[in-house]
C-alpha cells in the first residue's frame, strides 16, 4: 500500500514539473468600445488583470484590445505565427458575444447590430479562434467573459456571461441570442463561460468582472489541477453572489493539466470546493440562509465539512 502511495506521488510530482516546462501562450482579447451596439465598462481592466495573472503563471501573453474586426483576426494570424509549436494555448475574450442561426460569435468594436446579415459579416465566430488555438498547441484553454444581456438594446443592464441557447424553444431564423451556445464535443478543449446556461453574468461595479476577478484569486492556486482551479473560480463567483451567478465549463481535455507548481490548499478554497458537492437540496438551504442574512455562501458550507457528516451516508457528503 505504502509503496502505491509514494509511487503516486512521484508519478504526480512528474506531470508538475514537466508543466512547469511547457511552453504556454495566451491570446488576451478585449472589447468595451463599441461604436454601433452598447459599450461595457470593464473589459480593458480585465485584459490588464489576466495579463499580469498569466505572466505569473510563466504564460507569453499576447495583448489585443478594442479592435476592429479586420485587425481581431490579423491578432489570431499572429498569434498563430508567434506562438506555434507550443503546448498550451490560452485565449481569454472579454466582451460582447451572441449566438446567431447556432453559430457562436465574439463582436470586435466595430460589429453592426442593425439586421441579422450585417451582424453575420461582422463578427468574428468562435470556430476561427477555435482553429487558431488548434493550430498553436494540442491543449486549449478558452476563458470567455462574454456579454450576456442583449448587446442591442439602447438600456438594459451590463451583464456579461456566456449562456447557452435554451434547447427546448426554436430561435426564429436570423435571431441573435444574446450569449453563447453550447460547444458540444472538442477534443483538446477546455471552455469556461462567465455563468450557466441561460442566466446572466454581472459585469461588476468594481473593476473587474466577478468572472475575471475570481480567475485572478483562483487560477494560479498552487498544485491544484486546472479543472479544480476552475471550481474554486465557480464557487467562488456562487459564494459572492450569493447564489445568482454560477460560471459554466465544458471540458474536452483528456488529460490533467497542471500550471503551478506544488502547494497548499488554503481553508476557504477548501470550503469552496466542498461546495461543490453539495447536492441541490442542501444548496437550497445554504441559499436560502444566505440571502435571508445577506451574508457570503461559504461560511454557511463549513458545519457541512465538519464530523457531524459522519452520520450520513457518505454518497451524500461533500468532501473537504
Amino acid at each position: 500500500m505504502m509503496r502505491r502511495v509514494v509511487l503516486g506521488l512521484f508519478v504526480w510530482l512528474g506531470l508538475v514539473s514537466a508543466a512547469l516546462a511547457e511552453k504556454r501562450v495566451a491570446l488576451v482579447l478585449a472589447a468595451e468600445d463599441y461604436s454601433l451596439i452598447r459599450p461595457l465598462s470593464n473589459p480593458a481592466n480585465d485584459a490588464r488583470a489576466m495579463e499580469d495573472l498569466l505572466e505569473k503563471l510563466d504564460f507569453e501573453v499576447f495583448v489585443e484590445t478594442d479592435r476592429d474586426l479586420r485587425r481581431m483576426r490579423r491578432a489570431l494570424e499572429d498569434f498563430k505565427a508567434d506562438a506555434a509549436g507550443a503546448d498550451v494555448a490560452l485565449l481569454f475574450f472579454a466582451g460582447h458575444g451572441v449566438a446567431l442561426d447556432g453559430v457562436n460569435y465574439l463582436l470586435p468594436t466595430d460589429a453592426d447590430g442593425s439586421s441579422p446579415e450585417a451582424l453575420a459579416a461582422t463578427a468574428l465566430p468562435l470556430a476561427e479562434a477555435q482553429e487558431a488555438l488548434r493550430a498553436v498547441a494540442p491543449v486549449a484553454i478558452v476563458l470567455l467573459d462574454a456579454c450576456r444581456d442583449d448587446p442591442f438594446s439602447g438600456g438594459g443592464t451590463e451583464g456579461r456571461g456566456a449562456g447557452a441557447l435554451d434547447d427546448t424553444a426554436p430561435v426564429p431564423a436570423g435571431t441573435p441570442t444574446p450569449g453563447l451556445g453550447r460547444i458540444g464535443r472538442a477534443d483538446g478543449f477546455l471552455f469556461a463561460f462567465a455563468a450557466a446556461p441561460n442566466e446572466t453574468a454581472s459585469d461588476g461595479e468594481e473593476e473587474n468582472s466577478p468572472f475575471t476577478a475570481a480567475l485572478v484569486r483562483h487560477l494560479g492556486t498552487a498544485g491544484v489541477e486546472l479543472r479544480t482551479a476552475l471550481t474554486l473560480v465557480q464557487q467562488d463567483v456562487y459564494d459572492r453572489s450569493r447564489g445568482k451567478q454560477l460560471p459554466y465549463i465544458e471540458s474536452g481535455l483528456p488529460e490533467l493539466v497542471f500550471i503551478t507548481g506544488e502547494g497548499v490548499l488554503p481553508e476557504r478554497d477548501q470550503l469552496l470546493i466542498a461546495m461543490a458537492d453539495l447536492t441541490p437540496d442542501l444548496r437550497a438551504e445554504v441559499e436560502t440562509l444566505a440571502t435571508e442574512r445577506n451574508l457570503p455562501l461559504a461560511p454557511f458550507t463549513q458545519p457541512f465539512c465538519q464530523p457531524i457528516w459522519a452520520t450520513r451516508p457518505p454518497k451524500t457528503a461533500p468532501a473537504c
